[in-house]
């Protein structure tokens, strides 16, 4: 259920490499279906296959007048085209979170609930059988809720052993606890030696789910598990039979690597870090980035002398295959640096070479600039594009730069992100770019491969009311004509009458 889709900073550098011509026409580009709701929508809606039926499903999370969650599965009429309330879900109040599984052998995806001790699937109607809730697994975990006050999405589904069936993984206490599905439909239990991190106050103690990294490590084709610490990769190998080794393999790093933030650290004292003469390497990513096939790191560097005097660059380690094992250097092999600090980390492999990009964003953090976005609602940032050069460094100059805004409400303490996406969206195989024009219109570039130019001159636009933050809209081929339909929900940044319909934008 994966989906390319590339971060905000990325697109937006891509935009701007092009003139927008502020008089374009408005032109019919999807087919426009706004679905009134009996619910008020809380969550990003997603698309999943879960019904037998044609096209795929939509899956809205919202509570009703009397404030009782609800799930909404909506189906696509293949006669008409148009999306219709194929059953309502009453969420049961010990239930705090969902997901959606990957496609099984058949192309149909599960609807999962977890509440304190139980994992629990929604089964579809089927002929004359009625849905119904099934009992898949007994569980435990750091989620020890008897009632709960909120009904989110959370990643708790995943095939983490490369068997094509779909696993359980839940962070408790003292270990990480796997339900690994084999082929008959049973799961079998396992607990590694992962405990939860702790923080420790005064009058409180946290815990938290630790990061965790999926990459073959040892070269057998299997992914394998990966926790960061100070100085070293614990690596859990996946053996031959798609469990994970108990013991860790330790692959050493340097010693100013670690697997946490700076703010989630703690001193001797209980007291967070001294920010007057701070410096820090935080894992951010661990992906093949040159295209070898071995995972590199990518390490997020922070040097401080004050709360507003920072500068963050990103160092990027590569992995070297020696004798049959993983290492990588004390020192990084090639970095990313600019004169304002830099945030929003993010790679896209732009010409399907297997050598990835990076995307940055910069600003300046200083007293004016803040006092400026407090009293405007927006902050002023460079998106900045640098690509790999034939020595395999990241090269000095960027690519491509453009100042972009983001706003925010500081009433509501919510940020407003555009529409941002690359999609196939007229079924040539070739993405588009596509992005919302302000609160009123979404945009098209359409990509002309057999052109000198990789885009056309000038995008297209159609005409409709855009959500303040469109960064969760979801993108997918709804109706399996091989071009990419959006469906767009309204938060709290929105009138409050949207909040009660989702638009379907389906690709002609």
């Amino acid at each position: 259920m994966s989906k390319f889709i590339l971060p905000s900073i990325v697109l937006v550098t891509l935009l701007w490499t092009f003139a927008w011509p502020s008089h374009a026409k408005y032109t019919e580009l999807f087919k426009q279906q706004v679905i009134p709701l009996d619910i008020t929508v809380t969550q990003p809606v997603l698309a999943a296959d879960v019904l037998i039926d044609e096209g795929v499903e939509l899956i809205v999370v919202g509570v009703d007048e009397q404030q009782q969650r609800t799930l909404l599965i909506l189906k696509l009429d293949p006669e008409t085209g148009q999306y219709l309330t194929h059953e309502s879900v009453t969420i049961d109040p010990k239930v705090f979170a969902y997901d959606v599984g990957d496609p099984d052998h058949t192309g149909l995806q599960s609807i999962y609930f977890l509440s304190k001790h139980l994992v629990t699937r929604y089964i579809p109607t089927h002929m004359s059988h009625p849905s119904r809730m099934l009992e898949e697994e007994q569980v435990s975990s750091l989620y020890l809720v008897n009632i709960a006050d909120v009904f989110i999405h959370q990643n708790f589904i995943q095939d983490i052993n490369d068997d094509g069936l779909n696993d359980l993984v839940l962070q408790s206490f003292e270990s990480l606890n796997l339900w690994l599905s084999d082929c008959c439909g049973l799961r079998h239990p396992q607990k590694l030696p992962i405990d939860s991190r702790i923080e420790m106050e005064e009058d409180r103690v946290s815990f938290y789910e630790n990061e965790l990294f999926f990459e073959d490590m040892n070269f057998d084709g299997k992914s394998d598990l990966i926790i960061v610490e100070q100085g070293a990769l614990n690596v859990f190998l996946q053996q031959s039979d798609m469990q994970f080794s108990i013991e860790p393999t330790l692959i050493p790093l340097a010693q100013t690597i670690h697997g946490l933030n700076w703010w989630d650290m703690k001193g001797p004292n209980g007291r967070g870090l001294n920010q007057s003469d701070l410096e820090h390497r935080t894992v951010k990513e661990i992906t093949d980035l040159n295209g070898d096939g071995i995972p590199d790191l990518a390490v997020q560097f922070t040097q401080s002398s004050g709360v507003l005097d920072k500068n963050i660059e990103f160092e990027f380690y590569f992995g070297q295959k020696q004798q049959q094992k993983l290492k990588y250097s004390e020192e990084a092999n090639t970095s990313v640096e600019w004169d304002e600090t830099l945030s929003g980390l993010a790679f896209v492999d732009l010409e399907g070479d297997g050598i990835q990009e990076v995307f940055v964003s910069s600003f300046d953090i200083g007293i004016s600039q803040i006092i400026g976005a407090l009293l405007s609602g927006g902050i002023d940032q460079d998106v900045l594009l640098f690509a790999m050069d034939e020595n395999g460094e990241y090269q000095e100059k960027p690519l491509v730069s453009q100042e972009v805004e983001m706003t925010f409400s500081l009433s509501q303490g919510a940020t407003g992100e555009p529409l941002i996406k690359v999609v196939d969206i007229n079924g040539d195989s070739v993405k588009d770019i596509l992005f919302s024009d302000g609160d009123s219109a979404i945009r098209v570039l359409f990509a002309t491969p057999d052109d000198k130019k990789p885009y056309a001159r000038r995008s297209l636009r159609q005409k409709m009311t855009m959500p303040q933050n469109a960064s969760s809209i979801d993108s997918v081929d709804l109706n399996k004509d091989g071009k990419s339909d959006l469906v767009i929900h309204y938060g709290q940044l929105d009138a409050e009458e949207l909040h009660k319909q989702i638009v379907v934008l389906l690709a002609k």
